[in-house]
């Protein structure tokens, strides 16, 4: 059904388990070779960090698919503006650059494309899915083992470009959450900003008593716990994020792009399987899995889960921190009037220090000031890119030769 086009149709392949199994059934239903498309990252540890290359050349390999990948090192400065133009508003999730660029890159020999969005959404793919799973263990700790993990909680480093390190961002996050209710810790999961956070930083408080994931918890009205957190998720995440990146970010390159897991009959019938089966053992993923184990390889089924962002958190410690620095200066957010300073200076300093991971805020700021110098300010995409370059280059260190210069 989502293969039925009339113009060149690929695949976007990360190498994990959703776009894995979409190029698999792709190929059994296919008379010809299905093209697929893969991004990677070059610049450091980081970027290799976040690439998946070698997983998707797995995948493609097996399935004999017309592979073609490409490895990115891109001009985030000009490519934001242009970027946010397209979204029509700001956004703290970096995978709509990583969704343009192989975008971009696909739109060269295809018109539409098949993703594998959803996939988690459906049968439990996130980390976040487990918290009700840990909770019972660290419930039954005793009462002084809890206190000392609050105390080594708020005393983690955390960055998601490192192995180690973003596992202890995970810890930190978790720790973090547990003492709060079933939608309380949920809700610190999934938001950029907590309640608490937006009260310290806003000039103006409305004082709204609810807001999209309330409405979404009271409308999900399952009994079993992980099923609501995936009703919740396809009410919010899913429409407010990933769909509607994958979307914007595909068209802006004239490039269709499908979703088939999301097709409504797949849908329909994932809601009624139990959590039991969907996550079993702390096994993410489960029920998929089992379905799919003579169809990937357990290298592929088994592999840990990597989000398709870009590594913009590493980026804001290194070339992107000229950029960090000038859209969110006391100057600029002063003029701009929304935010009170203190609380970014500080942000930004603990994310550079590795104290806390701050990249979804940190960029979902640095997008919010350069959509209203476009969208408020009514000024061209082009002329806030040329704006941006020229102050970074105002910041950018001389050497002591271009100083004699």
């Amino acid at each position: 059904m989502q293969m039925l086009s009339d113009v060149p149709i690929g695949a976007f392949l990360s190498g994990g388990i959703d776009s894995s199994s979409v190029v698999a059934f792709m190929a059994r239903a296919s008379n010809r070779r299905v093209k697929t498309y893969a991004i990677g990252f070059a610049g450091g540890n980081a970027a290799e960090f976040y690439t998946e290359l070698p997983y998707a050349r797995r995948v493609a390999e097996l399935f004999g698919t017309e592979h073609h990948e490409i490895v990115v090192q891109p001009d985030v400065i000009k490519l934001l503006p242009k970027l946010l133009w397209h979204m029509d508003e700001p956004i703290a999730d970096s995978a709509f650059i990583t969704t343009f660029l192989v975008s971009e890159f696909a739109r060269r020999d295809a018109t539409v494309i098949l993703s594998g969005v959803g996939g988690d959404e459906l049968f439990g793919g996130y980390r976040r899915y487990l918290g009700s799973f840990y909770q019972p263990y660290y419930d039954a700790l005793p009462q002084w083992t809890r206190r000392a993990a609050n105390w080594l909680g708020d005393r983690l480093p955390s960055d998601r470009h490192s192995r180690t390190l973003n596992t202890l961002r995970y810890a930190k996050s978790f720790i973090a959450a547990a003492a709060l209710p079933f939608e309380g810790r949920y809700r610190a999961y999934v938001e950029v900003f907590s309640s608490e956070a937006v009260r310290e930083l806003t000039r103006y408080h409305n004082h709204l008593r609810s807001d999209a994931l309330d409405c979404a918890f009271n409308q999900a009205s399952s009994s079993d716990p992980l099923n609501r957190l995936l009703a919740v998720d396809a009410e919010t995440q899913l429409p407010d994020d990933l769909l509607l990146l994958t979307d914007k970010m595909s068209m802006a390159t004239s490039l269709e792009c499908r979703v088939p897991l999301l097709n409504h009959e797949l849908v329909e019938l994932v809601a009624r399987i139990p959590q039991s089966i969907k996550i079993r053992g702390g096994r993410l993923k489960h029920v998929m899995k089992g379905a799919l184990k003579d169809i990937l390889p357990p290298d592929i089924l088994d592999r840990k889960k990597r989000g398709f962002g870009a590594p913009i958190g590493a980026w804001l410690k290194g070339d992107l921190e000229p950029l960090l620095h000038g859209v969110l200066s006391e100057s600029s957010v002063a003029k701009r009037g929304l935010f009170h300073y203190n609380p970014i200076c500080e942000l930004i300093h603990a994310h550079e220090h590795s104290r806390l991971d701050g990249t979804d805020r940190l960029l979902g700021l640095v997008n919010l000031e350069i959509w209203c110098r476009m969208y408020l300010d009514n000024r061209d995409q082009t002329d806030v890119a040329l704006e941006l370059c020229e102050a970074i280059e105002v910041q950018r260190p001389r050497s002591s030769w271009e100083a004699q210069l």
